[in-house]
């Protein structure tokens, strides 16, 4: 099967988009629904306490699994995630075309909400996050905000010495045969608030993994950037913690959307 996307539509005018990119063997579908199955400790869902935000929810296609040996709903061939040098360059065809897709995704977000690219937040879970940071820091323009959770940054040990997003950018373009992505104009990737959660206890992506994300990133310079870390979630840690992650989702959305609107603007509840 090829890419797809599914939408919750805002409630309330729409002010803002979140794109989330769900995670490998996952589908667009899947992710809404466990999604919708949490709460914060108001007892809301993430949804309910945004009614001005629409949701997009982009699907991975289907690829070969180098791992397990089967055709699987995934962003690009992982061949390994404990060993991220192994056959790593199985990565770029499937990444590179995810990026491609994901790219069209914002694209269209964008132009719904009159070409503010500060409107639209960026984000996934696990692989989702791996693909949508490659987005990001493979792109030319700043976006409301990036959520990732319990992911990591491929090919991350090739820049860990890179001093600048600009090189790191490059460095990552040219590794998946990238153009610069111009189609939207803003300030620069640096200016894009980024929330990053891992669980210490992550049985599936090492907590390590998305340490070393946090610290390219840091090391590029990017101005807002918060790391938190978690204990205790479901799927042996490889998931967001309840209520905790969720509430901390949710203070940085809302930071986000008033940077964009003001907050006598934005529509929030709590």
């Amino acid at each position: 099967m090829g890419f797809g996307v599914h939408v919750l539509d805002a409630v309330e005018h729409h002010t803002h988009t979140v794109i989330l990119l769900h995670g490998r063997g996952s589908n667009a579908e899947e992710f809404v629904e466990d999604l919708q199955g949490m709460t914060t400790s108001s007892g809301q869902s993430l949804f309910a306490h945004f009614p001005g935000v629409r949701w997009v929810f982009p699907s991975a296609q289907t690829l070969w699994s180098s791992q397990f040996l089967e055709a699987m709903s995934t962003w690009f061939d992982a061949p390994s995630l404990t060993d991220m040098s192994k056959n790593k360059h199985l990565q770029v065809p499937g990444l590179k075309s995810s990026v491609e897709f994901v790219r069209g995704v914002i694209q269209d977000e964008v132009a719904r909400l009159g070409g503010d690219a500060a409107k639209v937040v960026l984000g996934g879970i696990s692989q989702g996050q791996a693909t949508a940071l490659h987005v990001l820091l493979g792109g030319s323009h700043k976006l409301g905000g990036f959520v990732g959770a319990s992911g990591w940054l491929p090919f991350a040990d090739e820049v860990e010495g890179l001093g600048s997003l600009a090189e790191v950018s490059s460095h990552f373009r040219g590794k998946l045969g990238l153009e610069l992505d111009e189609e939207i104009q803003g300030g620069g990737v640096e200016e894009t608030p980024v929330f990053l959660g891992h669980g210490t206890d992550d049985e599936m992506v090492d907590v390590k993994f998305g340490r070393q994300a946090r610290d390219v990133l840091k090391a590029a310079k990017v101005k807002n950037l918060t790391w938190k870390e978690y204990v205790g979630a479901e799927l042996d840690g490889h998931w967001f913690k309840e209520p905790e992650e969720m509430d901390d989702i949710v203070a940085f959305l809302k930071d986000c959307f008033v940077d964009s609107l003001g907050s006598d603007l934005i529509q929030v509840k709590l």
